[in-house]
């Protein structure tokens, strides 16, 4: 037989063996406004008036699936000695009884939402006898069924609370569409606000010229502009409409820092209005107004949500009642009217000014005609090119010249090995002169036959002598005039085979050059042969060659997306300072025309190619 759960005791309820003591629990729980209060002043209850537990705690689901602690009894402990039994609980899915060594009891008792885990309670009962913890376990039993039954019901009401402002945001839109002019829309809009939200006043200002304008007030189908009060109200919504978001007084806990309100503040004081929320109306990224609501209580966090949710429906509706009202030849005479006006009255000077100094500019840019030229990338090369090339085979020795150097006529670039060809000359020299000593025997001897024999074999070992020499000759390969080394850099290759013939270095003489032009096929036909030029190049930007266009390319090369001609141009000057493969912008003549024809000529050309593609 189950005993009856104590009546709640009035007053104040003290934890035995804690230092903590609350206020009445039943009139808590009576009045708790949310969830989590709701658990709090349960827990109380539970732990305190009914149980004389230790301590208590209650862990809720989380969105993200995990569970937090929302209420604790008492307050300033620590409970976390409690989480590993919650931890079983919630495994299990079961209530879990354990005693710890010092013999206190304690309770875990899952609680569970139409089969879904929604949290756990979790008592710490002390020195609990067997009865105690029977009664423990009956109490927690029915207070979980009843704290999940409050929490379903909370649930509930929360649900319908968000239908009910669905609808009313649904009919709010409805009928505003039903209006017909934007005043009726705006008093339709405001006066349903007023009656949803329990305000004294709700106020709609709508932009004009980069200001508002008071346009509705609830319950007032006339009210004067010029009024104080209107006037104080207009100023504290420009708060909102200058800082593009909503401005609440007084400005909640959450609200920013940065959010100024000091015209809310002021009117709030001189209206004796105890809450203000002022929300900006936006609609394709312009403010169109702003709406500030008025009354003696403050917005909850709910009511401020839902009055953005509203801003955000209404906006665009009040926009194109606006629009709607204005007509097609209402808004082009507007238009109109505005342009004639700006152009003839005396407002806006220096627009004017800038206005008539751009068309005269304009103007000079299409008539006074000017030096055409076409630009095009630049690269310098020698007019000519001399290679120098291994004279026999053989192996590298030196090489003290490399690409980029200045080099004087017979300078040394590369140096062959001569060892072996000394050593044939050695050997030659010795079998022409054993030939020559045959020769004078078989003279003395009067042996014709071996005296011709003799001179054949001299002969021989003079002519291979006289290569040998030719060869050691030329072991050093020599520039053959002044010039700069374009390629070639042999410094890594010493020691190493030479074919006869193989390049080992290119040259190109110093005060001869020539330049090559890209030009792009676009421009290709205002070029023509003898056309004068200037070349500028990126390593001397300070200083510009004069150059004549030599020879046009027929052949078009494809690089970086673009389609190029080459063209050959003569620098018209020696240019000592040049080396080869220098690169710059040359800039070719090609006659005269106006600075607008000049500038605007890539887009009208683009502009008739693609028109030609489009006309069938």
């Amino acid at each position: 037989m189950t005993s009856a759960p104590p009546s709640p005791t009035h007053g104040r309820s003290v934890f035995p063996g804690s230092e903590f003591t609350t206020p009445d629990p039943w009139d808590a729980l009576a009045s708790a406004a949310d969830g989590e209060q709701l658990c709090r002043a349960w827990l109380e209850v539970l732990a305190t008036s009914l149980l004389q537990a230790r301590a208590g705690i209650v862990l809720l689901a989380q969105d993200d699936g995990s569970f937090a602690p929302v209420a604790g009894v008492p307050a300033t402990r620590d409970l976390s000695y409690l989480s590993e039994i919650a931890t079983d609980a919630l495994r299990t899915r079961e209530g879990v009884v354990r005693h710890d060594e010092l013999g206190h009891v304690r309770l875990a008792y899952p609680l569970q939402l139409q089969q879904v885990l929604a949290g756990v309670v979790v008592l710490d009962l002390g020195a609990a006898e067997p009865a105690a913890l029977e009664r423990a376990l009956q109490l927690t039993h029915w207070g979980a069924g009843w704290l999940v039954d409050l929490l379903r019901q909370r649930g509930a009401a929360q649900a319908s609370a968000g239908l009910r402002q669905g609808r009313f945001l649904l009919d709010t839109v409805l009928a505003l569409q039903n209006e017909r002019t934007e005043r009726e829309g705006a008093l339709a809009l405001v006066n349903r606000l007023a009656r949803e939200f329990g305000c004294r006043q709700v106020l709609l200002g709508v932009a004009r010229r980069k200001t508002l304008r008071l346009v509705a007030v609830s319950g007032s189908a006339v009210f004067d502009h010029r009024a104080g009060a209107m006037h104080s109200a207009l100023e504290a919504m420009h708060e909102a409409y200058d800082q593009r978001q909503r401005i609440d007084w007084p400005p909640p806990a959450e609200a920013p820092a940065l959010r100024i309100h000091a015209t809310h503040a002021r009117y709030a004081a001189q209206q004796g209005v105890a809450a203000l929320c002022s929300v900006p109306l936006v609609a394709a990224q312009r403010v169109l107004g702003v709406l500030m609501l008025e009354r003696d209580h403050a917005f909850t966090p709910a009511d401020r949500e839902f009055v953005d949710t509203l801003a955000l429906g209404v906006a665009p509706l009040l926009d194109l009642q606006h629009d709607a009202g204005l007509g097609a030849w209402h808004r082009a005479g507007r238009t109109a009217r505005r342009w004639i006006g700006v152009a003839t009255d005396s407002s806006h000077p220096a627009l004017k000014l800038g206005a008539a100094s751009l068309a005269l500019v304009l103007l000079l840019l299409g008539t006074v005609p000017a030096p055409m030229r076409v630009p095009a990338r630049a690269q310098v090369e020698g007019s000519m090119q001399r290679s120098a090339v291994v004279p026999f085979e053989g192996f590298l020795r030196a090489a003290p010249a490399r690409a980029g150097d200045t080099v004087k006529a017979g300078q040394v670039l590369a140096v062959l090995e001569d060892k072996d060809l000394k050593l044939e000359r050695v050997r030659w020299q010795s079998e022409l002169e054993v030939a020559q000593r045959k020769e004078l025997e078989a003279m003395a001897k009067g042996n014709r036959v071996d005296q011709r024999l003799a001179a054949a074999q001299a002969n021989q070992a003079r002519a291979q002598l006289d290569l040998v020499l030719g060869k050691l000759e030329r072991v050093e390969v020599t520039a053959p005039f002044d010039a700069t080394v374009v390629a070639g850099d042999l410094s890594q290759q010493l020691g190493s085979p030479l074919e006869q013939g193989k390049v080992l270095f290119e040259l190109a003489p110093l005060d001869s050059w020539r330049v090559i032009l890209k030009v792009d096929e676009r421009d290709i036909g205002h070029v023509r042969t003898g056309a004068t030029g200037e070349l500028v190049l990126a390593s001397l930007p300070g200083r510009s060659w004069p150059f004549t266009v030599r020879k046009l390319t027929p052949v078009s090369v494809a690089e970086e997306g673009h389609t190029y001609f080459r063209v050959e141009a003569e620098l018209a000057d020696k240019a000592p300072k040049l080396s080869p493969n220098m690169e710059g912008v040359g800039k070719i003549d090609a006659g005269r025309a106006s600075l607008l024809w000049i500038w605007s000529r890539p887009l009208v050309d683009w502009a008739r190619l693609a028109w030609w593609k489009l006309v069938p």
